[in-house]
């Protein structure tokens, strides 16, 4: 019996139609994710080889900026998420597609202030010192940097057709569409390599990357809302603009809450690269994508949980919710022993992974494996916490996160000169505080007994 079959026999209540569309959204994804990830590391070496190890450090700064900048939909992404869920369990298709037109205008709306902005910063900003690299490298750097920005706010628009499937509880569907893009991003790198393509090398992986998704994202909008969507698609008609103070009253605290998501997980590879140099960016996140296969795993099985718990809390279906988080957590304590078996392994991996172009310490390995044995953690607390949209707490945890990350980041790693590793320990350090803290909200949730704080 393979772990699919274990989870979906032992973790899942399948005997609800809810378990059995969750199982089928998980059995889907675990095909889809499993291609995604396995092109994904077969691509890593690829694009190292094709940037170089200064080019690549380069364009992972550049990815963990544009993550900042992917959140800036002031959380109305997952307002929607929960409100259109809301709705589609109420069987409410006048509200639900009243969601989505007002969503898609005002990320609209927002997208172009923001690409304005990114376009000044272009020229405004001294990008080579920005990434640390060589003032020579400038004038590919702020071609890529127009062009990726370009794409990344027609995305940003885009991405809400993943919005509204996750939101039917269709995540799989979601996946399907990065699964097809990062496809289209691997051939493109080959063909790139195979027929030396080399002039401007970090343009024309700007270009594959970004311009695979937006490309993706337009098709699927197409079909989809002309489809299986038509009743829901955005609409001047159904522009509620008094329905942004609803999206926003969930939104705007989940936006907070994803600042601090940035600040601990999008910064890193900026203050490696200032601290220690570009070079160390690398096998800091060669480590990070090993043990983050454990993660992607455990999070394929929670997907559909945030959208479900949102359904079965609307209609009060608690013993549900108490059954499934129980399950998620003896899955929770089944990835812990896979993470210790990748720690074991991890040199014999890195060898046939990456050979002798990267060399990762071990402690760095030990400490990524603890960052996501915790993150994921709190991944089964949070999702629950979500899903009925009572963030109060994460929003002011996720403040104080916000203010002490960097610096203890930074602390850790010059002056312990403990290097990259000392970043991934500041990160686990504020990591903690949800750890527990999660888990006693849930308890007064699920139990009735939340007050005050616990229950906003």
């Amino acid at each position: 019996m393979n772990i699919l079959q274990i989870i979906k026999k032992r973790f899942l209540n399948s005997g609800s139609e809810r378990g059995k569309g969750i199982k089928k959204n998980i059995t889907g994804m675990f095909g889809l994710k499993g291609v995604d990830v396995g092109i994904s590391y077969l691509r890593f070496p690829l694009t190292l080889k094709f940037l170089g190890t200064e080019l690549h450090g380069v364009w992972l700064t550049l990815g963990g900026i544009m993550n900042w900048f992917s959140f800036f939909n002031i959380g109305l992404g997952t307002g929607l998420r929960n409100k259109l869920a809301e709705a589609l369990a109420e069987n409410d298709i006048k509200l639900a597609r009243i969601y989505v037109s007002s969503t898609y205008t005002i990320i609209s709306i927002i997208s172009v202030v923001m690409l304005a902005l990114l376009m000044i910063s272009v020229f405004a900003l001294d990008w080579p010192e920005i990434v640390a690299v060589d003032d020579s490298f400038n004038q590919m750097l702020v071609t890529t940097l127009l062009i990726v920005f370009t794409f990344f706010a027609l995305r940003f628009i885009l991405q809400l057709v993943g919005t509204v499937l996750v939101a039917d509880q269709r995540p799989a569907l979601s996946q399907l569409l990065r699964t097809i893009s990062s496809v289209i991003f691997f051939v493109g790198i080959w063909v790139a390599l195979k027929y030396r393509i080399m002039f401007g090398n970090l343009v024309v992986v700007g270009v594959l990357s970004t311009g695979s998704v937006v490309v993706v994202q337009i098709l699927a909008s197409l079909i989809l809302f002309s489809g299986r969507y038509r009743h829901i698609s955005p609409s001047l008609r159904y522009i509620d603009w008094h329905k942004f103070k609803s999206l926003a009253s969930v939104g705007i605290q989940f936006f907070i809450v994803q600042i601090s998501v940035i600040i601990m997980f999008s910064t890193d590879n900026i203050i490696i690269s200032q601290v220690t140099g570009p070079e160390d960016v690398v096998p800091y996140n060669v480590a990070r994508k090993y043990f983050g296969i454990v993660e992607m795993l455990f999070l394929i099985v929670l997907e559909p949980f945030w959208s479900a718990f949102t359904q079965a809390y609307t209609r009060n279906e608690v013993s549900w919710i108490k059954k499934s988080i129980k399950q998620l957590l003896m899955l929770w304590g089944l990835s812990v022993f896979g993470s210790l078996i990748m720690l074991a392994l991890s040199g014999w991996v890195y060898d046939i992974w990456i050979g002798d172009m990267i060399t990762v310490p071990l402690h760095l390995s030990v400490l990524m494996m603890f960052f996501f044995m915790i993150k994921s953690w709190n991944n089964v607390f949070v999702y629950l916490i979500n899903g009925v949209g009572k963030i109060r707490l994460q929003l002011y945890m996720s403040i104080v996160i916000a203010v002490i990350n960097i610096p203890l980041s930074v602390y850790f790693a010059k002056n312990l000169e403990m290097g990259s590793s000392g970043v991934i320990l500041g990160t686990i350090v504020c990591l903690s505080f949800g750890a527990i803290l999660h888990p006693i909200q849930y308890k007064r949730i699920i139990n009735k007994t939340a007050r005050g704080i616990w229950d906003q």
